[in-house]
């Protein structure tokens, strides 16, 4: 899957898609949102705090951090069709895969400069920071993320004792991009279908919440943040209908009834 991405960034930026990136409006807004979690420090923290270790964890991350109701509503916003949305998430996947390269080469620096327990807690506090403004909570105005992984690395720091260069933050981080990425890819088939956003951004608060807990030592089951998601997913179709059974034309086509048999009632 790995060599799939390189394979596609390496086109991407031969093609120069870098450039076409800087001439799509819609493509800046989303790369935007998507590098958000690079830039604010977010990633970086929850990748040596251990968030990110596990399948389950790569996929509540990767649905809530980066491919949240923000990303969706500028995906479909800026779209007018699912294959402007597919060219859209094409001109982003160079971008967002090299910063998570860079954030997963420089993670180490922050392993080795701060006391990762005590880092653990900050990120756990910014997630519910994000989560309470997913969920329109107007005091989480107060309590920037960015703010509080500043906060955290100051009240963790435990100064500098030399630098070793590792890979091993490589894989969780492209793991996690990557199922960002797919998950959008996966949202560009739903464009045609009349979906209510705000239950996406609240079941991606939900979602947060449960990482938080599991950074601050609160064991949950794997399963339950990608099954709150799909949850929300499911409640936000405004005009998804079950399928109309219909029982008679069903046992009809199976010939356990012939055409007198729902004409006929027992007498009482």
């Amino acid at each position: 899957m790995f060599l799939v991405y390189f394979y596609m960034v390496l086109e991407k930026l031969r093609s120069g898609a870098l450039w076409q990136l800087l001439d799509d409006d819609g493509s800046r807004k989303l790369a935007f949102i998507l590098c958000l979690p690079l830039i604010d420090g977010v990633f970086a923290t929850l990748l040596v705090t251990g968030a990110v270790n596990t399948f389950s964890q790569m996929i509540n991350v990767a649905i809530t951090i980066f491919t949240g109701a923000g990303a969706l509503a500028v995906l479909y916003a800026e779209s007018d069709t699912r294959r402007d949305a597919v060219k859209m998430i094409n001109n982003v996947v160079p971008v967002v895969v090299v910063g998570a390269l860079t954030i997963a080469l420089i993670a180490p620096l922050f392993e080795q400069i701060f006391n990762t327990s005590l880092l653990k807690y900050a990120a756990g506090l910014a997630i519910l920071s994000i989560a309470a403004q997913l969920a329109d909570i107007k005091t989480a105005e107060h309590l920037p993320p960015t703010a509080v992984i500043i906060t955290g690395m100051l009240l963790s720091y435990q100064g500098v004792n030399g630098f070793t260069m590792t890979t091993a933050y490589v894989y969780p981080a492209l793991a996690t991009v990557g199922i960002a990425i797919m998950a959008l890819y996966f949202a560009t088939a739903l464009k045609s279908f009349e979906m209510n956003l705000t239950y996406v951004r609240y079941g991606g608060s939900a979602v947060l919440v449960i990482i938080a807990a599991s950074l601050i030592g609160i064991n949950l089951p794997a399963y339950l943040g990608p099954l709150v998601f799909f949850a929300a997913i499911l409640a936000s179709f405004e005009n998804l209908k079950l399928p109309d059974f219909n029982m008679e034309r069903i046992f009809r086509t199976f010939g356990k009834l012939d055409d007198n048999s729902f004409s006929q009632r027992p007498e009482y």
